[in-house]
């Protein structure tokens, strides 16, 4: 499961790269977004008995969120 997960994620990262490329920057940043949350569930699976690398992980996800929110709101000015 974690195998198929990682293949969607980064599968999710090309596609989010190639729109991009298109400027189409609202689909490349939901791309960049699923990519990133199934990420996150990847690393919650794989840390699941490691509170404080859990906490770190999804500290630096929330970060990742805002400054994806700050691009955004920039990028479409």
């Amino acid at each position: 499961m974690i195998k198929i997960s990682a293949i969607m994620s980064n599968i999710f990262l090309v596609i989010g790269i190639v729109f991009l490329l298109t400027y189409n920057i609202l689909i490349a940043m939901t791309m960049f977004v699923l990519s990133l949350v199934i990420s996150l569930t990847i690393f919650n699976t794989l840390f699941r008995d490691r509170k404080g690398m859990r906490i770190a992980i999804n500290v630096s996800f929330v970060i990742v969120l805002i400054a994806i929110v700050f691009a955004y709101v920039t990028l479409t000015k």
